[in-house]
């Protein structure tokens, strides 16, 4: 992170604010760098996360952009929607012109980007393809970054023949046949007292995604540890505080699948040129065994899709976001 920066700030970016809404819900979310930039990031993380935005990658700050996390509905302090029979799409983009509208009240932004991570990728899509009426700041979208790929699955046939075993449990077809989300219960049953304390979360997170590294993702790792000032233990602290946050609201969790088998208000191959003409760059890692299993697929249906392969696994992008946002980034 650049300390010199005025504009930056690391404590301040993880600092998490609430936004009341109409409808007695509130959005959490977290921001850093300039609010009076006209280019803005919406980047959302994947589950049992919070939006954080410590580390605002070397490419935004050098362009002078305001980088907003917000933590996905039904996640730790964002409320869960207040219709859970009424399709996710409608009241997700309405959360989202809500929270640009309070950033921004006159609209003074001309470009925005969105991004996700993993589960993030859905809501990234969707605000990338959102009719213009039910999101008019979509018209500003320059760009769109997916790092571990979702692909809508309501058109992808053959998508099940993608997943591994693991993801065919947690989204694939017995989500969508056995009822009361037993799948997700069973999960929850059996993880859920493991992510209601800091120690718990840090060994469960510790467990899936510190120990599968190898020895050059390690490397890696570490370097990324050290250029933003962070020992092991204190990401893995953060990381952890995030997913108890997260769990206290097991709202948004138990509908993921649900969210990804929904209608996301588009299909990739049709959409129109003005939203088709925008870049998306789909970022795999190349030992991922967690996500990212459809990423050929966003590839091959978003017009104008590049495909991008770092090292590691699921969440090594982490330690590429300065590469990754170099190639997307038009001008600044």
């Amino acid at each position: 992170m650049a300390a010199l920066d005025p504009n930056y700030d690391k404590a301040k970016g993880d600092e998490e604010h609430i936004l009341a809404l109409p409808d007695n819900r509130q959005i959490a979310y977290a921001h850093n760098g300039p609010t009076t930039s006209r280019t803005v990031v919406l980047f959302f993380s994947g589950i049992m996360s919070v939006g954080i935005a410590g580390n605002v990658p070397t490419p935004c700050r050098e362009c002078g952009m305001h980088w907003i996390a917000p933590t996905l509905p039904g996640m730790g302090n964002s409320s869960t929607r207040s219709d859970r029979k009424a399709p996710y799409l409608v009241p997700f983009l309405r959360d989202m012109v809500a929270l640009l509208s309070h950033l921004y009240p006159t609209g003074a932004y001309d470009t925005l980007y969105v991004s996700g991570g993993s589960y993030g990728t859905v809501q990234a899509q969707m605000l990338y393809g959102a009719p213009y009426d039910l999101f008019p700041p979509g018209r500003k979208i320059a760009g769109c970054v997916l790092l571990a790929g979702f692909s809508p699955l309501k058109h992808h046939p053959g998508y099940a023949k993608t997943l591994n075993w693991g993801n065919w449990f947690s989204f694939g077809p017995p989500t969508q046949l056995l009822p009361w989300h037993i799948l997700q219960w069973t999960f929850r049953l059996a993880v859920g007292s493991k992510l209601g304390t800091v120690k718990g979360a840090k060994a469960f997170l510790r467990q899936t995604v510190v120990d599968g590294m190898d020895e050059e993702e390690n490397l890696t790792f570490a370097r990324w540890l050290d250029t933003n000032s962070l020992t092991e233990d204190a990401w893995l602290d953060q990381m952890a505080r995030g997913t108890v946050t997260s769990c206290r609201n097991w709202d948004g969790f138990m509908e993921v699948a649900d969210v990804i088998h929904s209608d996301w208000g588009f299909d990739p191959k049709h959409l129109d040129e003005q939203h088709a003409s925008k870049p998306v760059l789909v970022v795999d890692s190349a030992n991922d065994h967690i996500g990212g299993g459809t990423n050929d697929w966003l590839v091959e249906n978003y017009r104008s899709a590049r495909f991008k392969s770092v090292p590691g696994g699921h969440i090594s992008t982490l330690f590429y976001m300065d590469d990754i946002w170099k190639e997307i980034i038009v001008s600044c």
